[in-house]
């Protein structure tokens, strides 16, 4: 679930950015209340975490609970997520959806974790091995919640699941 921020509340007011119409759209939807998967936006799931991505790393929405008061409701709807988005097992995965789940990694390396994945996401590049790549959304999973991102977190984990779909 996410809210406008501040800025999110101006720019309905003031078009100040000049959001295109599905972004815009997008963000009139959301009210704090409605979960994104039911935004009444008729958008595939892909375009739709990937609009909810783009407001949110400009600053115009955040996760409901996702930054102080969120800690105790955080966990326990988080705890399912990461078994299911890096359970990799039974899956075949594509040098195509490696390399977009590594990109997802990189930019949440560069917007949330200052680099500290840098050494990791190196030892991924060109790699296919699934174990490694598991261990990887583990470690960064991790890191993500021990510096207070675990909302942006389910983001990227939906945006992983997705690549794992196609």
């Amino acid at each position: 679930m996410f809210r406008k921020t501040d800025m999110g509340a101006e720019e309905m007011r003031t078009r100040a950015h000049a959001l295109s119409p599905k972004l815009r759209q997008l963000l009139i939807m959301i009210d704090g209340k409605t979960p994104a998967g039911q935004l009444a936006l008729q958008l595939p799931e892909k375009e739709m975490i990937h609009r909810l991505m783009e407001l949110e790393w400009d600053g115009f929405i955040e996760r409901v609970g996702g930054v102080s008061a969120g800690g105790a409701a955080a966990t326990p709807k988080a705890a399912p997520a990461p078994a299911a988005a890096v359970s990799l097992e039974s899956a075949t995965i594509s040098a195509g959806q490696m390399a977009r789940i590594r990109t997802v990694l990189e930019m949440s390396n560069q917007n949330q974790l200052a680099g500290a994945l840098d050494n990791l996401l190196h030892q991924l590049h060109g790699s296919m091995d699934k174990a490694a790549l598991e261990a990887a959304i583990g470690h960064w999973l991790q890191m993500m919640r021990e510096r207070g991102h675990d909302g942006a977190a389910q983001t990227y984990l939906a945006q992983i699941r997705a690549a794992l779909k196609n």
